[in-house]
This record gives C-alpha cells, structure tokens and sequence, in this order.
C-alpha cells in the first residue's frame, strides 16, 4: 500500500463507548495539517463497529506500536 504522508492527520484525542450496549464506538479527533494542528482547530470522526472489528483494530493498533517503538528514528508526526 502506497500512502502520501502529506494527508496523513494527526490524531489528538480519541474516546470509546458502546452503542445500545452492542455495537463498539469510537470518536477520533485529529488535525489533518500542521498549521490546522498549530491553530487548535480539530475534526472529530465518529465510527461505529462490532465488537468482532473492536477487537481486531485493537490488536492491529498494538502490533503498529510495538513495530513503531522498534525504529531507529522517530518520524516527524506533528503530534
């Protein structure tokens, strides 16, 4: 997969629940530039899910963040 790092937002906050005590949630708040990041100004992204895809996204996020903390060179993340 072939990503363009220049439209690559920041996260700044996140939050999680339930829905109706059945389905996972989300809200992902990011910036989507350095200078949106600069400013304060943020967008916030609800995302529903079940909790089959909780779950895997869970797991998926730990194993990015242990193969992150394993480079050499932090990269240049505005957050």
């Amino acid at each position: 997969m072939t990503q363009d790092f220049d439209v690559i937002g920041a996260l700044t906050r996140f939050s999680v629940g339930t829905i109706d005590g059945r389905d996972a949630m989300m809200v992902i708040e990011l910036a989507t530039t350095p200078d949106e990041f600069a400013r304060g100004i943020r967008h916030q992204m609800p995302i529903a899910m079940t909790p089959a895809h909780a779950r895997e996204l869970g797991n998926a996020l730990l194993l990015a963040a242990e193969a992150a903390q394993m480079g050499e060179e932090s990269s240049n993340a505005v957050n």
